[in-house]
């Protein structure tokens, strides 16, 4: 289904009538009533800017409807160049939102004015249906499969089964890559320039970024403790794991700008992607065209991925029937540790972030719990961050009492580089797919896995998809084989949802305990009743 465009010539009856537009098709998709009032505040003032830029009177064509598996709207007016999202006073917010996709993007070609602006995600639970379709199948063919001679199996996974897959997985690869990249970087450029982080913004990164580290390496660390791994003995001196370690370190440093593509070297993507951020960032105006450009292609590169995304049933029922035909359906079984892990693990970064919170804040834990809960329950139960963007945002400031300018760039930051139950989880099946695969590990493989997910889960762009082309990334860079793939690709669904309500709840508390460490919290909100 593509985009239905609409004819308007723009006046304040026309910027009412689309209003109300987006608002009956917003309110027919069943979403929360603060997003529907958002978006349809944001789709006025983009009018009112373009009727005050371009004239009284200016052609709009409005577009709504679904691209790859997401609702769209679309705005195209003909004219002089007239960006609408120039009027906005907090630039650091629009340019995090914007990455985000709640904020629209524009762009201007020949005589055309362009915004595009993605107002609902890919529905999680078509996904399901799809990929329950796809186990079934899988499981009926793998059954009929014992009856049927062996070397029509062998045949069929030669010349089809086998070929899909590494399709599939090529095409992850190819384009991981460059999106990684692309996402850093205009991750950076979202800041605006390099005078506008300042003292406070760098605190908050680096509070983002280090505690991410941190919930990485104690994850890992445990896991360590907790699995049967084997362990490498070769490696075990002292002098051998610091010899390890720096060369890894070492690693990280490109030797030219094409091999890290050419061979998926995650690290030295993510550091030539945040010097070209950075010197893009430090030129200032010069470098306006390739800001434009760099934001664009993010935006090609995302929409290309959330393309390849919806073959994931597919790669699942062709990975699912190779491992009950030819592998060891003990690999399959398992999933159930890493998935109780998960959980687990969730439930104890809550109750340490709670509790350090409401220290740092001197207030009750569960208070502060019950604030955060209704934003948690909105991503646990649609597996979108976005979904609860408003409601956190405005629990943040209304509820807790942070401050509003810090919240308006701080959480929307955070969307994107704390994604603190992301990184248990990837640490976590690192770990297990490990100790199922009987990989050998070394401390520097440790090192190595806290690095990757760190950086990873940073680097991910919040489009359907994303979780699936990072563990591809991740899988290949540990050596892990890619029969585990199908039982992420099927597990991931369901850890998404899990993921993102915490991903949500645990981005609260650390906000809050950033800002009481900034003294950016009005106390009388924070002890008022939740």
């Amino acid at each position: 289904m593509g985009l239905t465009y609409t004819q308007y010539y723009l006046d304040e009856a026309a910027v009412e009538a689309v209003s109300a537009a987006v608002q009956e098709y917003l309110n027919g998709l069943k979403m929360e009533r603060r997003s529907v009032q958002r978006i349809r505040l944001t789709v006025e003032e983009l009018l009112l800017n373009i009727m005050e830029g371009c004239g009284k009177g200016t052609e709009v064509s409005i577009g709504l409807g679904r691209q790859s598996g997401r609702h769209v709207l679309r705005i195209r007016y003909e004219g002089v160049s007239c960006d609408p999202t120039s009027y906005a006073e907090d630039t650091w917010a629009d340019d995090l939102m914007r990455t985000l996709g709640v904020y629209p993007s524009w762009s201007f070609r020949g005589r055309t004015n362009t915004l595009s602006m993605v107002i609902a995600d890919r529905e999680k639970r078509g996904m399901i249906f799809h990929l329950g379709i796809a186990v079934l199948a899988a499981v009926l063919l793998g059954f009929l499969g014992r009856f049927a001679p062996g070397g029509l199996l062998k045949g069929i996974d030669e010349t089809l089964l086998t070929p899909l897959s590494n399709a599939f997985l090529g095409l992850m690869t190819t384009f991981s890559g460059f999106l990684i990249a692309f996402t850093i970087c205009s991750g950076i450029l979202g800041v605006g320039d390099s005078a506008t982080l300042g003292k406070i913004g760098k605190q908050v990164i680096v509070r983002y970024v280090g505690g991410s580290f941190l919930i990485c390496a104690a994850s890992v660390a445990v896991c360590a403790l907790l699995l049967d791994l084997r362990f490498d003995a070769g490696g075990s001196g002292r002098i051998s794991q610091l010899s390890e370690i720096s060369a890894i370190l070492f690693a990280i440093i490109p030797s030219n700008p094409v091999e890290p593509f050419q061979t998926g070297n995650t690290l030295q993507i993510v550091v030539i992607s945040a010097l070209v951020g950075i010197g893009i960032l430090m030129i200032g105006d010069r470098g306006s065209r390739l800001r434009s450009l760099t934001n664009e292609a993010t935006s090609l590169l995302q929409y290309v991925v959330t393309a390849i995304a919806g073959l994931i049933p597919l790669f699942v029922f062709t990975m699912l029937l190779r491992q009950i035909w030819f592998g060891d359906l003990k690999a399959l079984l398992s999933v159930w540790k890493p998935l109780m892990m998960i959980g687990i693990a969730d439930l104890v970064l809550t109750a340490v972030f709670c509790l350090w919170t409401a220290f740092r804040l001197h207030c009750g834990p569960l208070a502060l719990l019950r604030k955060a809960l209704p934003p948690f329950l909105i991503g646990l139960s649609t597996a979108s961050s976005m979904a609860a963007l408003t409601l956190s945002m405005e629990t943040c400031e209304t509820k807790i009492g942070i401050d509003r300018n810090l919240v308006s760039f701080a959480y929307p930051l955070g969307t994107v580089i704390a994604k603190s139950g992301t990184t248990a989880s990837f640490s976590i099946l690192a770990c297990c797919f490990a100790e199922i695969y009987h990989l050998e590990v070394s401390f520097s493989w440790l090192v190595m896995t806290v690095l990757t997910v760190t950086l990873l889960v940073i680097a991910m762009p919040p489009i359907p998809g994303a979780g699936i082309m990072a563990y591809t990334v991740l899988f290949t860079r540990l050596g892990i084989p890619m029969e585990a793939m199908v039982i992420v690709a099927a597990a991931e669904v369901l850890i998404d949802f899990v993921d993102t309500g915490f991903n949500v709840l645990l981005l609260i508390l650390r906000l809050s305990s950033t800002a009481g460490a900034l003294g950016k919290v009005d106390r009388s909100v924070l002890q008022s009743a939740a």
